[in-house]
Parts: C-alpha cells; structure tokens; sequence
C-alpha cells in the first residue's frame, strides 16, 4: 500500500529552484533536464515512514509529522510507540527536494529530453556524497526539465515518462521550468509546475511549496556545486556540437576552396598585368 501511495505535496528548496532555473535559461531552443535528490516520507494517521531503496524508518509524532535522522529528531519523539495505521487510514506521500543534479542531454530533439543509465548512475553516486555532506540520507527521487517558449504544463511525453519512472517509486517527483515564455501581452513569465502522471496517463497537479533551505531537516547545508557542474556541461556540450559539425561536413572545407578558389592569379610588372591560367 505504501508503495502505490500518491504524492500530495513537495517541498522544495529555495537554492534547488535557483539551479534549475540557471540550468534552464541556458538554452531557448532545446530543453534540458536534471535530477532531483532529496528524500520521499510516507504519511498514515499520525506516523511517518521515511521511504528509502532497502528498508524504511518509522517515527511517531504528535502534532506534524517528524524525520528522523538518528541521534536527532525533528519535531517528534523517537521512543514514543508507533502507532499501527488501520487499513482505512489514508497514506500518502511527501518529498523534500535539497538538491539538483544537473545533466547532459541524450537525445539532441527540441520538444524532449531523456535519462540515460549512466546518467542515473552519476546522480545515485551524487546522492551518497549528499548523504555525507548533510548527514541525512538522501537519493535521487525526481526529474526536472525545460519548456522554453511554451507554458509549464506536462506533454503527453513527459507523462508516459513520469508514468515510467513512477512505476519505480510513486513518489517521483516532476517539476517543469517555463522560461522564455511570453503571453498574449507580451510579458515575459517564468513558472514552475509540479505534476504526476495519473491513471490512464492523465495529468495530476501536485502542491509545491519553495521553503529556505535551512528548513530542510538536515545536519548541515548541502554542497554549492551548481555552476562547476554547469561549466562540465557546457563543454561536453560544445564538444558535442563540433564533433557533430565535423561529421555533417566532413570534406566541405576543401569542397569550398575548389569552388571559391581563383581560377586565375594576376601578377602586376610595373603597370602590366600578366594573366596566368
């Protein structure tokens, strides 16, 4: 039951947002895309389960729901009993974004983007570093792109591709950046969206919530890496782009100079002019 629960709301840290964002207003032809990492809590009555890939953590509270993070706890008690959650308690599930794990694309289209494995396992190796830089667990469970010059609402598309990744945890979380968009006045806006792939590949909206980071339940601020993996981007980018220039015009430079070249050269002798074929 806790595996299938939906997501009700994300909340989402203030510098994540400003990574995206720097990530999405670099392009307005193409989208671009990026991992989320952060954690996923399952919520039933009174109880919270903190969802993790190999075992789950339960942690009573009174009022709101806590996190643990082992030798401290947030907002509940760690030896309070945990309270049995009956079968018609309502379970849902929230998640805490703290981090961006900004990638390169795979599929060189205009209107899509795709995660590669390896790309996955990168942001798997991103969130353990996360782990140990806040001292709270976390892992990737999310994706954000780019819609440049159109609005923030999720193409059938990006549905069946959020629907795949919820297949693997119904947690996922998917954010949209509209940038470059401009409406019937002419005014230029920027809108997130946060959204999940309901049955039938229908379009859910999930409330979204940008909190400071320090509100995060975490031991210390995550890792400011933003621009340094920007920059590593940018030149696989352009790397990527030569070598595909390269191979569209392969003998083009010396195609053109025996097309432009001068069929004849001219040599001037004390004001005459000699014509050489």
């Amino acid at each position: 039951m806790e595996k299938r629960a939906p997501l009700e709301k994300v909340c989402v840290a203030d510098t994540v947002i400003q990574a995206c964002l720097a990530h999405a207003f670099t392009t307005e032809q193409e989208e671009v895309m990026g991992l989320l990492l952060g954690e996923v809590t399952v919520h039933h009555g009174c109880s919270t389960t903190v969802a993790v890939s190999s075992e789950t953590v339960k942690v009573a509270t009174t009022v709101s729901p806590a996190i643990s993070t082992g030798a401290k706890s947030f907002g509940g008690n760690v030896n309070a009993p945990t309270p049995t959650p009956t079968s018609t308690s309502t379970v849902r599930k929230r998640a805490n974004v703290w981090g961006a794990w900004i990638l390169q694309r795979s599929v060189r289209r205009a209107d899509r983007v795709e995660i590669a494995p390896e790309m996955l396992a990168s942001a798997s190796d991103e969130a353990e570093h996360y782990t140990k830089q806040v001292g709270h667990h976390t892992r990737v469970i999310g994706w954000y792109h780019s819609h440049p010059r159109i609005t923030s609402y999720p193409s059938q598309v990006d549905l069946r591709s959020q629907d795949s990744y919820q297949q693997m945890e119904s947690g996922w979380v998917g954010l949209i950046f509209s940038v470059f968009y401009s409406d019937a006045t002419n005014r230029n806006s920027v809108s997130v969206h946060c959204f999940q792939t309901g049955p039938g590949e229908t379009h859910e909206k999930v409330e979204i919530e940008i909190v400071p980071v320090g509100s995060m339940p975490l031991k210390s601020l995550p890792p400011c890496e933003v621009t340094h993996r920007l920059l590593h981007v940018f030149r696989s980018e352009v790397n990527a782009a030569v070598e595909l220039v390269r191979r569209r015009c392969k003998d083009a430079p010396d195609a053109m100079w025996r097309r432009f070249r001068p069929k004849r050269s001219l040599t001037i002798h004390s004001g005459e002019v000699d014509r050489q074929p």
